[in-house]
This record gives C-alpha cells, structure tokens and sequence, in this order.
C-alpha cells in the first residue's frame, strides 16, 4: 500500500513539473509531458547505468593491484522501485496521450 503512494506521488510531482515547465517554456502540454517523461527517465536509467560501470572499474581496479576479489563485475540490471516504476508509467501514460492527441496526423 505504501509503495502505491510513493508511486501516486511519483506521477503527480512528474506532473506537476513538467505542466509548469511546458508554461515556462511556452510548449503545448502534450509535447512537454512526452519528451520531459522520455528525459526524466532516460537519466534514472543512465544514473544507474553509470553507477554499475563505476563500481565495476573499481572492483576490476581493486582486483588488479591488490589481487582482493571484492564484488566481482557484474552485469547492468536496472532496478524497479516505486519512484522508477512511477516515472516508467508515467512515460507509458503520457506516450498514449501524444498518440491519441496525434492519431489525426497519422492516418
């Protein structure tokens, strides 16, 4: 129950900041709530993309010089919390939106 909180709360900050980003910048809202989630997202994952490369090149670094198997290299597994799995639906909602605000343009 708690978790499907953390994940209300998620999409309604992501919400709340990209509506008054799309204001601020002058988009339409549509086009602001797709590419912001599409950014918002991209950097969770490259965050967490760029913490596995980091502890892998200390472990192999460790395990060079001073022969200590630490943790190993392991291979990238992006990890689901309710804060990503917030902005993944997030980005899923807001990706149905432009499709169904853009079908016209479409066909």
């Amino acid at each position: 129950m708690k978790k499907g909180y953390v994940v209300l709360l998620t999409v309604s900050i992501e919400a709340i900041i990209l509506s008054l980003a799309s204001v601020i910048i002058g988009w339409a809202l549509i086009d602001t709530l797709f590419l912001g989630s599409l950014v918002i997202f991209g950097s969770v994952w490259l965050f967490q993309l760029y913490t596995n490369q980091t502890t892998n090149e200390l472990n192999a670094h460790i395990k060079g010089w001073n022969r200590l198997d630490n943790d190993g290299v392991k291979p990238f597994r992006f990890k689901i919390s309710p804060i990503t799995l917030g902005l993944l639906l997030f980005t899923l909602v807001s990706f149905f939106i432009a499709i169904l605000s853009y079908y016209p343009y479409f066909i």
